[in-house]
């Protein structure tokens, strides 16, 4: 029976027979329903051990293009044979710049401790990747030196390399090629100790020691250095040609501006990438 009232409107749906609720899918509006429904299928993600490898390798070759490199063209054309890069983590406050306003620029710090002919450059690094916790591990600071020496060879440099043996001395090496560095150092060869006959041993048994009567003539002043020259081949010193790079953590100590314009000694880590030429 249809109404009589004109704003009594209602509209009759039809009820749906049994057969045509059977065929007709369900809809997804229960939350249990959808919870059900299979997830898409993502990529899979790398390994632990490659995810860290390509993290570490991309930070360290950002850190060497941004900074390092810019610096050793510098180098080349100042003629300065040895640079000392200073890279200090972002976590390490005590060496970061002081706080400036605008009445002060902050300047440069002043290193202490190093050679007055040795160039050092300090490189505050920013970031919370560029943290102390990421630069202390062993992995990373071998990486870097790996990387600074695999560009240098890349780029047409010789390297000296000095291997220790077990007996404490050294010996030294050069290497030109890429294939070269990537090598493992051959061993240093130890020198066997002389056998010494029963004659021998009891000599050096009973021998008395040197009296004071022996006079030993040494150089002093300017005779020293004519008399003693710096040989070519001396402990430490990197011959003509080639290139030495090394890098060690260091207790680092700069003199720092603060707000009153004033120096203070800051000490804090750092990492020192030294590269130097031989003359």
């Amino acid at each position: 029976m249809t109404s009589t009232n004109p704003f009594d409107t209602r509209y009759e749906e039809e009820v749906p027979s049994y057969e045509e609720s059977v065929a007709s899918p369900p809809s997804l509006t229960n939350t249990s329903e959808i919870s059900k429904r299979p997830l898409p299928q993502s990529s899979p993600a790398l390994p632990l051990p490659l995810q860290l490898s390509n993290t570490r390798t991309s930070r360290i070759e950002s850190i060497l293009s941004t900074y390092v490199d810019p610096l050793l063209l510098s180098q080349g054309s100042s003629g300065i044979y040895k640079t000392t890069f200073i890279l200090i983590p972002s976590s390490v406050s005590s060496l970061q710049d002081a706080v400036s306003n605008a009445y002060t620029t902050p300047q440069e710090p002043q290193v202490v401790g190093f050679p007055s002919d040795e160039v050092v450059k300090v490189v505050r690094l920013k970031g919370e990747e560029n943290a102390m916790e990421f630069w202390r591990q062993r992995a990373v600071v071998a990486e870097l030196e790996s990387s600074m020496k695999a560009r240098l060879v890349a780029s047409g440099h010789r390297l000296h390399e000095t291997l220790l043996a077990a007996d404490g001395t050294t010996m030294s090496q050069t290497i030109t090629t890429e294939e070269e560095l990537a090598a493992p150092a051959p061993a240093a060869p130890v020198k066997a100790k002389p056998k010494m006959s029963l004659w021998g041993r009891a000599k050096a048994k009973y021998m008395l020691p040197p009296t004071d009567d022996e006079i030993e003539d040494r150089g002093l002043g300017w005779r020293a250095a004519n008399q003693h020259p710096p040989a070519q081949d001396a402990p430490g010193k990197v011959p003509t040609g080639l290139v030495k790079v090394s890098i060690l953590w260091k207790e680092v100590c700069l003199r720092i501006a603060n707000e009153m314009g004033l120096y203070e000694s800051k000490r804090g880590p750092g990492l020192c990438l030294s590269v130097e030429v031989g003359t």
